[in-house]
């Protein structure tokens, strides 16, 4: 009798983060439905989850993890990558069970709506260096010296006048003072370019957007991208004040 192969194939990897914090989410109450079935994911830690040999059809997953606001997505895996299907969660912090968390919140209605997020103008991880156009590889430094961490994850590249920032994914740290992106920058780059982390806000339905930080008394300027139509635009908010998108 000839031996028998059982091939696993990742179908889908879950990574979850606190948004108001980058951190991923540790907590093991959670909760995931497919087009509302409950379903159980492999934990691997650290906020991790995988959804091994599940077919690769598109669904809408929801998330509920016990801290924090549910969280519904819609998968389609032609948006991901193929070789590693990778879906990166934000999750907010539930204000009833924020426990002494100080948290900031940036909220209101602006019609056709359709994508929000922010990063913190004053508290930027690291600036460039130099970029290796050939394998996506930028150097980067901390103005003061100190070490650099960067998650597999999202980033914001902020123009020199810090008007504007585009998204950037880090596929790779290959060293303590280089990193690797997933996909060539398509706006100008050049050194000095400070990188900051990106706050994920949500959008309902109706144009109504919420994004959430943490309150250190005094970094709360941020400048927030977000999605009108097909139109991007930017605008720096005070999170402290109580403005509005315009």
């Amino acid at each position: 009798m000839g031996a028998s192969v059982i091939r696993a194939r990742l179908d889908l990897l879950i990574r979850l983060y606190d948004t108001t914090t980058g951190a991923t989410v540790d907590e093991r109450n959670v909760l995931f439905k497919r087009d509302g079935v409950p379903v159980r994911p492999e934990s691997r830690g650290a906020g991790t989850y995988v959804f091994i040999n599940t077919g690769r059809d598109d669904f809408l997953m929801r998330i509920e993890v016990f801290g924090y606001d549910g969280y519904e997505v819609s998968v389609r895996y032609e948006e991901l990558d193929e070789g590693l299907p990778a879906c990166y969660v934000f999750l907010m912090p539930s204000e009833n069970t924020l426990r002494g968390r100080n948290t900031l919140s940036f909220s209101g209605t602006l019609p056709f709506l359709k994508k929000i997020e922010a990063v913190n103008l004053n508290k930027t991880i690291c600036v460039t260096g130099n970029m290796n156009k050939k394998t996506n590889e930028i150097s980067v430094f901390h103005p003061s010296g100190g070490s650099i961490s960067m998650d597999e994850c999202f980033y914001g590249l902020l123009s020199a006048d810090k008007s504007s920032f585009e998204r950037i994914e880090v596929e790779k740290m290959i060293s303590p003072k280089s990193i690797r992106l997933k996909r060539p920058i398509e706006g100008a780059f050049a050194p000095n370019l400070p990188i900051a982390r990106i706050v994920t806000g949500v959008v309902h339905g109706d144009g109504e957007y919420l994004i959430r930080v943490q309150d250190d008394g005094e970094n709360t300027k941020y400048l927030v991208r977000y999605e009108v139509g097909e139109e991007v635009r930017f605008q720096e908010v005070d999170f402290h004040d109580q403005e509005v998108l315009q």
